[in-house]
């Protein structure tokens, strides 16, 4: 009786180990079947040290906001510890950045001890924009492989406004999802509404035409082409650039390849949820665009709605309540010369895609 009764407890465990084995062997397959991009404005990520050419003075130790390695050090912390936790089971693939100053900052973030497990790989291009920030791409060359790579120049032709405005570049970086799936990324930051939201619709206007003709200059040769097109467009989801000249489409459930679908529109309209918030009022200015292809669950690699996120976590948010009302907002570095040593004054979205093989 003793001799049956330790057999069955040994072939217990022995089931207890093989099932835990297969749950973790399981579990490594779905982990590895994901494969997740982000898109965050970080708000003025600045070094402290005067770069020639740029407008970076009020970065410095000895301006009004009193930049200095210990600020910096603490934002590469809080900016690393959001990319860690949008992660949820691994780190994201891709990390697409807005408002960097240099090649300096990005290596100095992807070194942060909470995602250094990534290996993170940078792309950049200096950009003329006249701040002095760029848009970068950082990826785990594990997951993903670039094959081709440039900036996108938006040149502001003199017909546009009075003043002459310098911009981003569009940063475009076509690669390989597991070394297999075809994935087309371009990362934007079109022009602000720094002088004005009015007066700056032309300029937004001009940088929506220069993506969209960069898509469907792609769509005309390959018309099942993976897109994926995000950023911080400084619009709202309803304003000309986006709607206007983008004019993406909102039939999730009907998606037609060789069209575009804004996912950052379904969730404002749908959830409810703002990127940005404005004297107490949310609104999106960071969007997620995918070609219809990627809504397609029988294609090889794909998206759907619902995989679709704004980082809303109280983590990054703070309490406000002044004249515009009581609330949660994005917990920011500063605002104006007061620093709050936040994380950034946007929050980012995020899209998870499933690898059907």
């Amino acid at each position: 009786m003793m001799k049956n009764s330790l057999l069955i407890i040994v072939s217990f465990v022995f089931s207890l180990t093989a099932c835990n084995s297969e749950f973790k062997q399981e579990r490594k397959k779905e982990t590895k079947e994901k494969f997740t991009v982000v898109f965050y404005n970080v708000e003025n990520l600045f070094d402290t040290i005067h770069e020639e050419g740029k407008v970076d003075k009020e970065f410095m130790p000895n301006s009004k906001k009193a930049w200095n390695t210990e600020r910096y050090n603490h934002k590469l912390q809080q900016l690393a510890l959001v990319i860690d936790s949008i992660g949820e089971q691994s780190l994201p693939d891709i990390v697409a950045l807005e408002e960097v100053e240099n090649m300096t900052v990005l290596q100095d973030l992807v070194k942060q001890k909470s995602i250094s497990d990534a290996d993170y790989k940078i792309i950049h291009y200096e950009s003329p924009d006249f701040r002095g920030i760029d848009n970068a791409f950082l990826y785990n060359a594990s997951t993903f492989t670039p094959i081709y790579q440039r900036a996108i120049p938006v040149n502001m032709p003199d017909s546009i406004g009075e003043k002459k405005i310098t911009t981003r570049d569009i940063l475009y970086v076509k690669g390989l999802v597991y070394g297999r799936d075809t994935l087309h990324v371009f990362v934007n930051h079109w022009t602000s509404m720094y002088y004005g939201k009015e007066i700056t619709i032309p300029y937004r206007k001009f940088c929506a035409s220069i993506l969209k003709a960069q898509i469907d200059s792609i769509m005309s040769i390959h018309p099942n082409a993976n897109i994926l097109a995000g950023g911080d467009l400084n619009e709202n989801v309803f304003a000309p650039a986006v709607s206007g000249v983008m004019m993406p489409d909102t039939l999730y459930n009907q998606a037609k390849a060789d069209r575009l679908y804004n996912l950052s529109h379904y969730l404002f309209t749908a959830k409810g949820q703002g990127t940005y918030n404005y004297k107490g009022e949310w609104g999106v200015l960071d969007h997620m665009m995918v070609s219809g292809n990627l809504l397609n669950t029988s294609n090889e690699f794909y998206t759907t709605i619902d995989d679709a996120h704004v980082f809303n976590s109280m983590l990054v948010m703070n309490k406000y309540n002044n004249k515009n009302g009581k609330g949660i907002r994005p917990n920011r570095s500063y605002g104006g010369n007061n620093y709050y040593g936040g994380f950034s004054d946007h929050l980012p979205v995020y899209i998870h895609f499933t690898i059907n093989h």
